[in-house]
């Protein structure tokens, strides 16, 4: 199964990238959504595009997986509009704070994805 799982979704008629996390985010599972990551957005190219990442299923994630994850959202910020993560965990939350900071990406943090306000 893939972690996370990535598609297109509408919301407030604007396409939106959404991630779903599942359980532990590894480094392999990095790897792998980082190349899809990638070629979905070569697709677009010059279009910023919002972000969703439903982290309610994540448990948690390796650090290493974070730190690539994290490059990536560097190397990618300028087809990035904005980062809406949703979680109710702190450990994600503070994950998405050190991605934000080493990013300067805009980064939102919601408990629910009806919260996310485009």
């Amino acid at each position: 199964m893939e972690n996370p799982r990535m598609e297109w979704v509408q919301k407030s008629g604007k396409n939106c990238l959404k991630f779903t996390f599942q359980g532990s985010f590894g480094e392999q599972d990095a790897k792998t959504a980082i190349a899809k990551w990638r070629q979905e957005l070569a697709t677009r190219p010059g279009e910023r595009i919002i972000h969703i990442w439903d982290c309610l299923a994540m448990k948690d994630y390796e650090q290493q997986a974070r730190a690539m994850w994290s490059e990536t959202c560097k190397e990618l910020k300028d087809q990035i509009d904005v980062i809406w993560v949703v979680t109710n965990s702190l450990l994600i939350k503070m994950g998405a704070t050190v991605i934000s900071v080493f990013t300067s990406l805009n980064i939102r943090v919601v408990s629910s994805e009806k919260d996310i306000r485009i």
